[in-house]
């Protein structure tokens, strides 16, 4: 590989080529990102043996080529965890602030320590837009980091700039105000989420609903599921920006004799908001209910993980209105790798971070 410094001068490959996953899955030929991969993979240190404390860290997200990482603050389990952008492949680290107390304590619900204590949180990268990206000083290496909570009552979202270096904190309306269907607490899982045209999607269990965060708003609203006839239920989605102003969206759908995974699209109506009626596309008859989970999008494809129990892999889809492109390509194997819970897709060179901190 190239020095460090020369390879700073490439910001990425090809948008469209996957190079390798942390759990690991790795391209394997005739994919035409083998050979990358593989350089990748050799060079880079998925380990992350040059962060302090390296094994008491957790992998939570990776985008454009930088793993956000997280491990526990050492204060109790109240405490807010600590986090790390990390760029293995130039072997370089930068820890954020923890968010400020009187910040976190301006969306809280009771004075304590500990925004969500007993409640779900993820923690993740919010893509930066083009005009945020070209008003940068640093574009190259400026990244955003999302950390969103379930409290009883609402939700609450920090999100922290590397070009301001501060964080700054969001809360939703009451559960109830945002949809019926969340008057009473539950359990949500925020982990399956999607992007586009700015937008972070989020399924809400059985509720019929997706949880939207806007980012240029900071805001969070509420947008419909496709209907669907009763015993065909939507089980899992993933949201794609499918071109021409058009949101796509990869459905699983569970009925009683079959599974498929079918493909429906919707327009962007005037201030980035979604239209309330979803046109159903095409879909595709999947050979087993518990084979497959989503694993992530890029570009208009969805990468799907084979289940453990079948042949461990990897395939890709691309949302097309075209039936003759519905094909699945398979794409890679599993080689075993680093300590995270759930695989990444790790996708193009990121720019260098600055000098390693503490």
């Amino acid at each position: 590989m190239a020095s460090p410094a020369r390879r700073s001068g490439h910001r990425r490959l090809d948008d469209t080529q996957e190079l390798a996953l942390p759990d690991d899955l790795l391209a394997e030929p005739p994919h035409p990102s083998a050979p990358a991969a593989r350089a990748v993979l050799r060079a880079a240190d998925f380990g992350f043996s040059f962060l302090p404390s390296p094994l008491s860290w957790v992998v939570r997200d990776v985008l454009d080529g930088r793993f956000l990482l997280d491990r526990d603050g050492g204060e109790g389990g109240a405490a807010l965890r600590i986090l790390a952008v990390c760029d293995p492949l130039f072997r370089r680290y930068s820890l954020l602030p923890q968010i400020p107390e009187d910040l976190a304590a301006s969306v809280r619900r009771r004075p304590r320590r500990g925004v969500a204590p007993n409640g779900r949180f993820d923690t993740f990268f919010a893509p930066i837009g083009e005009e945020e990206r070209a008003a940068a000083a640093v574009a190259e290496t400026s990244f955003k980091v999302i950390w969103i909570a379930q409290c009883p009552d609402k939700l609450v979202a920090f999100v922290f700039s590397s070009v301001t270096g501060q964080w700054r904190a969001t809360a939703s309306p009451c559960w109830g105000d945002l949809s019926p269907a969340f008057s009473r607490p539950a359990c949500r899982s925020l982990l399956r989420r999607s992007y586009a045209y700015g937008c972070f999607y989020w399924m809400m269990g059985d509720s019929g609903n997706l949880l939207v965060l806007d980012m240029c708003k900071m805001n969070f609203s509420i947008v419909k599921l496709p209907s669907s006839p009763p015993g065909r239920d939507i089980v899992e989605c993933a949201i794609v920006e499918a071109g021409e102003g058009k949101i796509g969206m990869f459905a699983f759908c569970n009925c009683i004799d079959i599974y498929a995974l079918e493909l429906y699209s919707t327009t962007m109506q005037n201030e980035g908001r979604v239209a309330s009626k979803w046109s159903f596309e095409s879909a595709i008859l999947m050979p087993s209910r518990d084979g497959f989970r989503v694993l992530g999008v890029t570009g208009k494809e969805l990468c799907l993980q084979v289940s453990p129990i079948c042949v461990s892999g990897c395939y890709l889809l691309e949302f097309s209105t075209n039936p003759s492109c519905k094909k699945l390509e398979f794409v890679r194997r599993v080689i075993r790798g680093v300590r995270t819970s759930l695989p990444f897709l790790y996708v193009g060179y990121p720019p260098s971070l600055s000098s390693p901190s503490i």
